[in-house]
C-alpha cells in the first residue's frame, strides 16, 4: 500500500517540500469531499442500518444492513463516551431521518424521520443469545447464591451445546488416557478371536478331508440352527424318507435298482441270508457313525434282522455212521 500511495500521487512542477504537503499546496482536505462540512463538525461516513425501519416520508420498509452516506456528528457525552448522531436521506424518497447512539443501553435509537420496525421473536427461535435484564444482573451482583446458580447453569449449557466434534475429541482423550492398557486389552481380544477362528477352520478342514470334499466347508452358525429347527415334515412322508435313507445307507454304491427282479437260486441257504443281513447292518451303522452329514441319534441305527434257522424234525436226524467209545460202552451194557 505504501508504494501505491507514492506512485499514485501527482506532484506539480512548481511544488517543493518547503511548501508543505501536497494537500496543503493544492488547498484540499485529505478526506476530499467527505470533509466538506467539517467546519460544522460534520463528517460524511458510510453508515449501515442496525435494524429494519419504516420511513415516515414514503412509509416504506428499509431492511437491516442497507448502507447510506450519513452525516456523523457528536451531540453529547455519556460520562466519557461520546453520543453520536447519524443523519441520512432515504433512497426511496427525499425524506431525512436521524439515528443516535445510546451508550447507556448499548443501542441505536431512531430520533426523527423514521420509526423502528418491531419484530417480536424468541431468541431461541432466531438462534441468538438471550440477554439478561438489568434486574437480573443486579441480583447476581448482590446475591452470591444467585451467582453460583448462574455459573452452574452456564457449565451445564456449555456441555449440552458442545459440538459433535468436541464431544468426540473429549471421548477420544478419555478413552486413550492409558494407551498401553487399551492396546493390551485389544491384542488379547484379537488373540482369543484368532484361536477360535483357527480351531473352527481346523474342524471344517478335517470334516472335508474325511468326507472327501474339494470345496471349503463353513462353520456352523446360529442362523443355520434356527433354519433347521423350522423345517418340518409330515409323519407319513418322514417315515418313508427314513426308510428310504436306511435302504440307501445299508446298500452298496452299485446296488441294483429297487423293484428289479432278482432270480432266486434254490441253492441259497439260510446262513447266507444271515451273513448278508449282518453285513448290511454293519455297513449302515458304520456310515452313520463316520459320515458327519448323516449323523443320527442312536434310535436311527439300523437293527439287523437275522432270520431264524428252521429247526429240523427229530425223524430227519440221521444216525452217525461211525460210533465212538461211549456208544460202544452203551451197546455193551
Amino acid at each position: 500500500m505504501a508504494d501505491r500511495k507514492a506512485t499514485n500521487k501527482y506532484y506539480p512542477p512548481d511544488w517543493d517540500p518547503s511548501k508543505g504537503s501536497i494537500n496543503t499546496f493544492v488547498g484540499q482536505h485529505p478526506l476530499r469531499d467527505r470533509a466538506r462540512k467539517l467546519d460544522q463538525g460534520i463528517l460524511i461516513v458510510r453508515f449501515e442500518l442496525p435494524y429494519p425501519i419504516w420511513c415516515n416520508g414514503c412509509n416504506k420498509s428499509i431492511g437491516m444492513g442497507v448502507r447510506f452516506n450519513a452525516e456523523k456528528k457528536k451531540i453529547g457525552n455519556y460520562y466519557s463516551t461520546p453520543i453520536l448522531s447519524f443523519r441520512m436521506k432515504c433512497h426511496l424518497c427525499s425524506n431525512w431521518f436521524e439515528i443516535q447512539t445510546d451508550p447507556k443501553n448499548a443501542l441505536y435509537v431512531v430520533t426523527a424521520g423514521a420509526r423502528k420496525k418491531v419484530e417480536d421473536f424468541e431468541p431461541e427461535d432466531n438462534e441468538t443469545i438471550r440477554l439478561d435484564t438489568p434486574e437480573e444482573l443486579e441480583r447476581r451482583a448482590n446475591d452470591k447464591f444467585a451467582r453460583l446458580e448462574h455459573l452452574q447453569k452456564d457449565v451445564l449449557k456449555a456441555k449440552s451445546e458442545a459440538t459433535v466434534l468436541t464431544r468426540l475429541q473429549r471421548l477420544n482423550d478419555r478413552q486413550w488416557k492409558d494407551p498401553y492398557a487399551l492396546s493390551q486389552k485389544l491384542r488379547k481380544e484379537f488373540r482369543t478371536a484368532k484361536k477360535e477362528r483357527l480351531k473352527s477352520e481346523a474342524e471344517c478342514k478335517s470334516i472335508a478331508d474325511r468326507v472327501g470334499f474339494a470345496f471349503k466347508i463353513l462353520p456352523e452358525s446360529e442362523d443355520d440352527r434356527e433354519k433347521s429347527k423350522r423345517i418340518e415334515f409330515e409323519s407319513g412322508q418322514k417315515a418313508v424318507m427314513d426308510q428310504r435313507l436306511k435302504e440307501i445307507k445299508s446298500g452298496g454304491l452299485f446296488s441294483k435298482v429297487r423293484g428289479s427282479k432278482v432270480s432266486s437260486s434254490p441253492s441259497t441257504s439260510d446262513s447266507d441270508k444271515v451273513v448278508r443281513a449282518l453285513a448290511s447292518a454293519v455297513t449302515a451303522n458304520t456310515r452313520l457313525q463316520v459320515d458327519p452329514f448323516l449323523a443320527k441319534p442312536q434310535s436311527s441305527i439300523v437293527q439287523a434282522t437275522i432270520p431264524q434257522l428252521a429247526a429240523k424234525p427229530a425223524s430227519a436226524v440221521k444216525a452217525p455212521l461211525v460210533s465212538y467209545g461211549e456208544d460202544e460202552d452203551d451197546s455193551s451194557d
